[in-house]
């Protein structure tokens, strides 16, 4: 009962033990006079063409400050082997092999515009496969550091396109030719990074000559746009609303006794926040972006605010002599007028508390001079903070509705 499986464990044996007397016999063969200082072709007056299709791992930095990206990438590189070729049934049906990187000639390709090692493609380790019809497939991956140029002028809501080389250094284009396999990057390993969005992607060859030598290049453009929402919740937002709780610095009347003070610790909340996010801010002087102008532009508003309202309280007529007249300075027409209570509430109270009082009103109180002065200005008279309210205001929403507009074209 057990003489089948005894004679199928033997064919099987044997079968391996005829694999492997085939395996060393065709690395007799094939590499015994191989030499890998030698474009792997018959005839030389013929190029080498180098399939190749761009994988993109992940995107594990972008240096805002150096301009540099740092990636994890790795390639597929085809070749047609014209030494590398066998009949398959002449060795126990073997159709592949993986020899050792060393024994096997590859194309040397360098990434020209990395700022480390620019041959990233030296590690032995990575896979290589040779088929029965020369077909010869090398996988090699590495991290990359590359420059890339950024434009922050629209930052949060930029898109940056930073662009890969590949050269093969060692041939000139009649004898070595790029050929891009896709037209985009594969994607199918790529893992999504939290600050940016890969857009899109384009791949391409192209020859360039230097001191009468063409080579061939192969560039990859990746476009990524970044995700806009954590900036604009925890910065643009907070400063926003920070910025405007400032102009509310006028509704407060002169004698409540915090009116400087309110506007002075607005302004400190405003500078110490803008401080604290500086360090989420590109620090880039070639392309200043927009939100850093809105920010300054918010930080100078909110300075002004508090100039204008030391200059409101030092200027209440509550507070001086009952011989001098009201500053022109505040002075307006009519119709531009609010009834929003500011520095001339101090002056309505008194005078109505004095009627109440003494029975009628009493044009030698001090108050009351001051209430005639500004009656006999012929009605043209409007507080000091609802000016200000009105040109801070417009100011503010001006610089925010111009920002946004630009932001958003």
């Amino acid at each position: 009962m057990r003489l089948p499986y005894v004679l199928v464990l033997l064919a099987l044996c044997r079968s391996a033990a005829g694999r492997t007397e085939g395996m060393k016999r065709l690395y007799s063969d094939m590499f015994g006079n191989y030499s890998t200082k030698i474009r792997p072709v018959f005839n030389h007056s013929k190029h080498t063409d180098v399939h190749s299709r761009f994988n993109l791992v992940a995107i594990t930095e972008i240096d805002q400050v150096r301009q540099t990206l740092h990636s994890n990438v790795w390639m597929n590189l085809t070749s047609q082997d014209e030494f590398l070729t066998w009949k398959p049934e002449d060795y126990s049906g073997i159709k592949f092999m993986h020899p050792p990187l060393t024994d096997i000639w590859r194309p040397k390709v360098i990434v020209p515009v990395s700022l480390e090692d620019r041959d990233v493609f030296k590690d032995e380790t990575s896979p290589i496969t040779v088929y029965s019809d020369g077909t010869v497939t090398w996988l090699p991956g590495a991290n990359f550091l590359t420059n890339c140029k950024l434009d922050l002028t629209l930052f949060p809501f930029d898109v940056q396109t930073c662009q890969f080389q590949f050269l093969p250094i060692s041939y000139f284009s009649n004898e070595l030719k790029m050929v891009s396999s896709l037209v985009d990057v594969n994607t199918q390993s790529y893992t999504e990074n939290g600050e940016w969005i890969l857009s899109g992607s384009r791949a391409y060859i192209t020859e360039m000559t230097f001191a009468d030598s063409t080579f061939s290049f192969l560039y990859v453009d990746i476009h990524l746009e970044r995700r806009p929402m954590f900036f604009v919740l925890n910065v643009i937002i907070p400063v926003v609303v920070l910025s405007f709780l400032n102009i509310f610095v006028f509704s407060l009347p002169c004698d409540c006794g915090e009116k400087v003070s309110y506007a002075i610790t607005c302004l400190l909340s405003l500078t110490v926040f803008i401080s604290i996010v500086s360090e989420l801010l590109p620090k880039s002087s070639d392309n200043i972006p927009m939100v850093t102008m809105y920010l300054t532009c918010l930080l100078g508003i909110s300075v002004l605010s508090v100039v204008a309202t030391i200059i409101i309280v030092m200027k209440d007529p509550a507070k001086v002599n009952k011989k001098e007249q009201l500053s022109p300075l505040f002075v307006i027409p009519r119709p531009c007028s609010l009834s929003f209570p500011g520095s001339s509430r101090k002056v309505m109270d008194q005078v109505q508390l004095d009627s109440k009082t003494n029975g009628s009103t009493s044009n030698m109180n001090p108050t009351g001079v001051a209430l005639e002065n500004q009656r006999s200005s012929g009605g043209y008279c409007v507080t000091a903070d609802s000016l200000c309210m009105v040109i801070f205001t417009a100011l503010w929403m001006v610089v925010s509705v111009g920002f946004l507009v630009h932001i958003t074209q």
